[in-house]
């Protein structure tokens, strides 16, 4: 849902104006100042900040529709300035509805879970995120200690040697990053690990690095984050 707030400023003149008021103050998340001085010239000239925290890094641009009106107080003149700021739609955190199965052979349902599938043609982290949505899923978010364990059951049943390529035969791509943030680790569909449910990282782990940006699993079910153009195996899943 997307909305908006309307902001206006009024350069006040001697004497009220009929049908011209100003907003009384009030609380807000949006931050306001306005700065007005006279030029060289005899012209009042205002400059208007507007700030808000959009609070969701993947947020999209403000949009800003600025209009003014001005209306005659006996010998001066009172000019209203309006902003109108609109806010992008709202990113959804949760998981998208998941309906059917995945559109490639290789899909392991798990009853009542949803279905799984352990990529050993290794690709990079985006790549491997274009491939699981190019198949109807996308890269596994793990959620609890449960499903962790699905991927170990998938894992052993696909040894190092059957890997192709690749130098992380013990580590597959998963769906989260720290590409927002150094060190804030959130998932695919920006919920923090904690959310998410699961947060198991290696002891050397966890801590982010440099062009070490997106998220792995170890068969020993640990985390870590690596460099994203590195060609790894990877993990797709669809819920049910």
């Amino acid at each position: 849902m997307r909305w908006f707030a309307v902001v206006s400023c009024l350069f006040w003149c001697a004497n009220v104006c009929v049908g011209l008021q100003c907003a009384l103050p009030h609380t807000s998340a949006l931050k306001l100042s306005v700065t007005s001085l006279r030029n060289e010239t005899g012209h009042w000239i205002a400059q208007l900040q507007l700030g808000h925290d959009a609070g969701d890094k993947s947020a999209g641009p403000w949009e800003v529709d600025i209009d003014h009106t001005t209306a005659k107080c006996e010998d001066s003149e009172s000019i209203l300035i309006s902003a109108k700021i609109t806010a992008p739609p709202a990113v959804l955190v949760n998981r998208p509805i998941s309906v059917g199965i995945p559109t490639a052979p290789g899909y392991e349902l798990v009853p009542g879970v949803g279905y799984y599938k352990l990529h050993t043609d290794v690709n990079t982290w985006n790549g491997a995120k274009n491939m699981c949505e190019e198949e109807g899923a996308h890269l596994v978010v793990v959620n609890s200690e449960k499903e962790a364990l699905i991927l170990k059951n998938l894992w052993d049943k696909n040894p190092p040697a059957k890997i192709t390529g690749g130098t992380h035969t013990d580590w597959a791509w998963i769906g989260f990053h720290d590409l927002y943030k150094e060190g804030e680790f959130v998932t695919i569909f920006n919920q923090t690990l904690e959310s998410a449910g699961y947060k198991k990282f290696h002891p050397a782990e966890g801590r982010g690095g440099a062009n070490e940006n997106c998220g792995l699993i170890h068969r020993g079910l640990e985390l870590a984050d690596y460099n994203c153009n590195h060609k790894d195996p990877f993990f797709c899943e669809k819920e049910l």
